[in-house]
């Protein structure tokens, strides 16, 4: 297919070259090839870029034997987190490296230590996302009020991230989590598409999400589609204080593309087609210190998050 796309391009280029006669061939052929020249280079650079744009997410299955937990009276550590089809591996301390971020709900945007209200009863939700947690998990420190934090959810304040706790979404609603590196630390992409930087653990394995890289100067990378059918089970389910029974645990790994460079965070965008994504956790590769000009834009990315909470 690649091949026959390939001459479309150059049989494009060459029809709309002016013809000459046998006479004039000799003298014009010089000018055939300074007009073709460009054009081709132009085709396959044109070419390659689209091919480039529209390349297939490099994803890789969670894989239930390679992954094991421990369980701390209800809370949930990872210990491991293995995938089908690389020998990449996560563990609990690369779910923890995020210490300040945001969540968007039909309520509002809460900061990293803003209290969100939580639904708790497994029918009458109203709140599109927020914080849960299992059945027997370690209660939130705003358990009485019906509040709990997305820095409990993603942080690692019992000196781990506890994969009892999540952000439970509810199905044909949308929100957005920005979850940001601490340190003026940033994480980039390499160029082997064999192993992968991050990893994503969500609840059902039955909805959708996108992710985009976070950068220094307040924009985002392309948004890469996180599918369904891209998950795995990681073989534990939970239960939580929003639903009636227990459901499998998924999780996915990403390579991503070499041009995910100096990103200070990530985000993870549902939309209500996406069928209302619960997220566990999200993993990445060990972040290096920014460098100075990074770090700088880095500051002024959370202070402008700081100012733009309605909470």
């Amino acid at each position: 297919m690649r091949i026959r796309r390939w001459r479309c391009v150059l049989l494009k280029w060459t029809m709309i070259l002016p013809r000459t006669s046998t006479r004039d061939h000799e003298r014009s052929s010089m000018n055939h090839r300074r007009l073709c020249t460009p054009l081709v280079v132009a085709s396959i650079a044109s070419f390659l870029a689209c091919s480039s744009a529209h390349a297939d997410v490099v994803s890789f299955k969670g894989k239930s034997s390679a992954t094991s937990t421990t369980m701390i009276g209800g809370d949930r550590r990872l210990d491991t987190l293995g995938f089908t089809g690389t020998s990449s591996v996560f563990t609990d301390a690369d779910f923890t490296r995020f210490t300040n971020g945001s969540l968007t709900n039909n309520a509002g945007t809460f900061g990293w230590n803003a209290t969100v209200t939580r639904d708790i009863n497994t029918s009458g939700n109203s709140i599109w996302a927020n914080p849960d947690r299992a059945d027997n998990a370690t209660p939130f420190a705003g358990e009485p009020g019906a509040v709990g934090t997305i820095g409990e959810v993603f942080g690692s304040s019992m000196g781990f991230k506890n994969m009892s706790y999540l952000i439970d979404a509810e199905d044909n609603r949308g929100w957005t989590i920005d979850l940001l590196f601490g340190g003026h630390s940033i994480i980039s992409a390499d160029s082997d598409a064999s192993t992968a930087e991050v990893a994503f653990i969500e609840r059902g394995g039955n909805s959708d999400f996108k992710v985009y890289g976070l950068l220094a100067d307040q924009t985002t990378t392309a948004a890469l589609f996180v599918s369904r059918k891209m998950m795995g089970a990681t073989g534990w389910s939970l239960n939580s204080l929003e639903i009636g029974s227990a459901q499998k645990v998924y999780a996915v790994g990403i390579s991503l593309d070499a041009s995910w460079q100096n990103l200070v965070g990530l985000r993870l965008e549902a939309v209500a087609s996406n069928n209302g994504p619960d997220i566990l956790g999200v993993g990445t590769i060990a972040t290096i210190p920014a460098p100075g000009a990074v770090c700088a834009l880095a500051l002024a990315f959370l202070t402008f998050g700081r100012r733009r909470r309605s909470h």
